[in-house]
């Protein structure tokens, strides 16, 4: 295995024959940094702050559902399958809207999954039981959360060779802002204006800033449309591959039970609901700012270690800053602020599978990925809500399993990166 500044890439397939290296600096060769590039960045930025971000502050609106009776006779695992059922529709549409991206453009596919993410949020206004609630929080959301991700995923890292990872880590933190933004909004509008007025707000905001950011997205790779695949089947035939995917599993574990437990976390051990969305902003700060530090630790030091050491770092701090010091307001706030580290999955996933598999094959390995991810994004937070208990220390058991899925995932990406 041999490291670069654009990553530390993989060069064997299954069979320890090399990759065509070769094909992927072809590839590459025309690509100029920056230019357009940087308006791609910004639209992209902002898709993905009002359709990935807004869902990251989802443990807002569990906070709220689990302390009122808004929805009768709904349990607290209802509540948490509606986060988790959002992810996993999300992850199963990618085929299909690869199929759409084909069939009309980037634009018309983003602006249709804008469509959905507004309409989930009216219809979530007008819901009066928790199967409605989770028909539009969970799965209408979770179409247009999908369908917004696969039409923008693509396009950043075809605008980029040197800064490829700086470009992406810059678009991925709209997750981070849009989550920050949105956990303070959310809760302010809640206690101000209830719960129906915040969903129809939201909704509103949400259709046109993903309306009018999508019409400046454009696919530099003018037979792009012609050449996706939805499925490239011979990628499962790579041992890198499969590593690739494990990495994926165990980092999305415990990155969606920390994302989804802050703010309950802060209020069962004392601390009230305007506390809990503050610790749950400041992680999605911390996601906003970090992913392009990330992204430029990555294009100088190699994706696949920093990767590695984040992932690991994940681990760290997991289990003796959140167990040890969450209990005092403080060091629950000094976890939020390292919220870069448990999110760092979603700032190099993109820019790995690019370097790993090439810009063509990109698209397909981007969407089989992610279509796996369906299973573990879909119980995630309800194994995370079934481990807690009554009292101060009833999140011990929630901390231990996210801790040791990104101890997992790290020895995952340390053995992708010698083999």
């Amino acid at each position: 295995m041999q490291s670069s500044d654009e990553g530390d890439f993989t060069e064997y397939s299954s069979q320890n024959e090399p990759v065509n290296t070769e094909k992927h600096s072809e590839e590459e060769e025309d690509i100029k940094d920056g230019g357009y590039g940087w308006v791609i960045v910004a639209a992209v930025c902002l898709v993905l702050a009002h359709s990935f971000g807004i869902n990251s502050m989802f443990g807002v609106f569990l906070a709220f559902y689990l302390k009122s009776n808004t929805y009768p006779g709904a349990t607290p695992l209802q509540f948490a399958f509606i986060g988790g059922l959002c992810f996993s529709v999300a992850f199963l549409v990618p085929p299909l809207s690869t199929i759409l991206y084909r069939m009309t453009g980037v634009r018309v596919t983003v602006i249709i999954g804008g469509i959905f993410i507004s309409g989930a949020y009216i219809a979530a206004s007008f819901s009066k039981t928790i199967w409605q609630l989770i028909l539009s929080q969970g799965v209408c959301y979770g179409i247009g959360m999908g369908i917004c991700f696969t039409g923008t995923a693509s396009l950043v890292p075809q605008w980029f060779k040197k800064r490829r990872s700086l470009a992406n880590g810059i678009a991925t933190s709209g997750t981070g802002f849009g989550g920050l933004t949105y956990s303070l909004a959310a809760n302010a509008m809640i206690q101000k204006l209830g719960i129906a007025w915040t969903f129809r707000i939201m909704g509103i905001i949400c259709f046109v800033v993903i309306s009018i950011s999508a019409l400046f997205l454009k696919d530099p790779n003018k037979n792009s449309k012609a050449t996706l695949k939805a499925f490239e089947w011979k990628l499962f035939k790579m041992v890198d591959f499969w590593l690739f995917l494990g990495w994926l599993w165990l980092a999305s574990l415990g990155y969606v039970v920390v994302v989804f437990s802050l703010s309950a976390y802060a209020q069962q051990i004392g601390f009230s609901a305007q506390q809990g969305s503050l610790v749950s902003a400041m992680f999605n700060l911390s996601t906003g700012i970090g992913r392009p530090i990330i992204g430029f630790l990555c294009d100088r030091y190699g994706t696949i270690r920093v990767t590695t050491a984040g992932t690991l770092f994940s681990a760290l701090i997991t289990f003796f800053i959140w167990i040890f010091g969450g209990k005092s307001y403080g060091g629950l706030m000094v976890y939020g602020l390292l919220g870069m580290f448990p999110s760092l999955l979603w700032a190099t996933f993109v820019v790995m599978a690019a370097s790993i598999f090439g810009l063509k094959l990109m698209p397909a390995a981007i969407s089989l990925s992610i279509l796996t991810l369906a299973l573990p994004y879909t119980f995630a937070e309800a194994i995370g809500l079934s481990l807690r208990k009554p009292g101060v220390d009833g999140f011990l058991n929630v901390q231990i399993f996210a801790g040791v899925m990104f101890l997992a995932a790290g020895i995952c990406s340390k053995s992708y990166g010698v083999m």
